[in-house]
């Protein structure tokens, strides 16, 4: 007898809903909902391995083990320990409870945790306690019903493995990914990096044109579960590597004035291979030339919350305009940060492409359409 699907939600950034629900459909998966913060659909053991093998706007993906009505902790106890807990959890093993109640009879997070730890233990033998650690198991309990999770990814999916250098105010390599997804990039085109930082667009635009596997490389919780299947990960391993590139197929630029950003930007590259495959410039961009006649020009510039509040940002704004406009007529341009009159200096119209949250700052992705270049 076939096993039946099991149920499965894709925690993204806000925003990122649909990015992520085309992502799964052009990996054969078909996505079930789309709801505020995450994509759900269902599979088996090969459908969760692909998502967090190869989603690139992703978070972290959760399995649903189940779903119970408590309205007293004897109850919540009772029907806990009946959940198949033995397909995630080892006897040992530690387990870090994450609670979210409410307008529930139980609201009491610390003691939810705790119960349901006593009913992992009670159904599998003693686990301890993890903070921060072990397997996550998270429990939303709202109006009586308490859903119960637990986390097949393990570390956040933008730890791609490649990160051992930063600057300030780095963007996430998931929202990275999100962003340049939502622009119809896909390698075909040429790609330069205004303000790279630490090159997370760079290396993420550099991922996604090789056809590299951003989860190739890093390890799952689901690896640590009694019913991981070890040849079948490996088998799409290899798959994906059939699937990658050796070279690029067009330019990858990145250019920063600030030589310490370059030089995280090159340990970065250098932790993929890289270094020699995306062209990185220590300089100002100002002076760029277009080094091709069309692609995809994009910045993620500075704004006031990101690098202090009394920062006068407009003629940094007016110069990416004259770039966007002047400088690279013919290229198609996106740009990254708040809805503010910050805007207005660009001297030209930007669509909301999206809008999302980055370190706490609400922005929006902004594209623009290319105007025809002339000789």
């Amino acid at each position: 007898m076939r096993n039946q699907p099991d149920d499965y939600f894709i925690v993204t950034a806000p925003g990122f809903e649909k990015i992520c629900a085309r992502e799964l459909h052009d990996l054969g998966i078909q996505s079930q909902n789309l709801i505020r913060g995450g994509v759900e659909f269902s599979g088996g053991l090969r459908e969760l391995y692909l998502a967090n093998l190869w989603l690139r706007s992703a978070s972290r993906i959760l399995v649903r083990v189940g779903s119970v009505t408590a309205r007293d902790f004897p109850t919540l106890f009772q029907r806990l320990a009946r959940l198949p807990w033995g397909r995630f959890i080892k006897p040992g093993m530690a387990c870090d409870v994450k609670v979210a109640a409410h307008k529930s009879r139980l609201l009491h997070s610390g003691r939810i945790a705790e119960t349901c730890l006593e009913a992992i233990s009670h159904a599998l033998g003693e686990v301890s306690p993890g903070s921060g650690s072990g397997q996550k198991v998270l429990i939303r309990l709202s109006n009586n019903q308490c859903q119960v999770s637990v986390d097949s990814s393990g570390e956040h999916l933008h730890r791609r493995g490649y990160r051992s250098a930063s600057v300030r105010a780095p963007l996430r390599e998931t929202l990275a990914a999100g962003c340049l997804l939502a622009c119809g990039y896909d390698g075909s085109q040429a790609f330069f990096d205004l303000m790279t930082g630490s090159g997370t667009f760079a290396i993420e635009a550099a991922l996604i044109a090789l056809r590299r596997a951003p989860g190739h490389s890093r390890e799952f919780a689901f690896m640590d579960w009694p019913k991981y299947r070890p040849g079948l990960w490996q088998q799409l391993r290899v798959e994906a590597q059939k699937e990658e590139l050796s070279t690029l197929p067009n330019l990858i630029n990145a250019v920063d004035s600030n030589p310490k950003a370059v030089e995280a930007a090159q340990r970065n590259l250098a932790g993929l291979g890289l270094e020699g495959a995306v062209q990185l410039f220590c300089g100002e961009m100002q002076q760029l030339t277009p080094p091709a006649v069309s692609g995809l020009l994009i910045c993620n510039p500075p704004y006031g919350e990101r690098l202090g509040k009394n920062a006068t940002l407009a003629a940094l704004y007016h110069d990416l305009g004259h770039l966007y406009n002047n400088r690279f007529p013919g290229w198609e341009g996106a740009i990254l940060c708040p809805e503010t009159g910050l805007l207005d200096a660009l001297g030209t119209n930007f669509i909301p492409l999206l809008r999302f949250s980055n370190g706490g700052v609400k922005v929006a992705l902004f594209k623009k359409v290319p105007r025809t270049a002339f000789p």
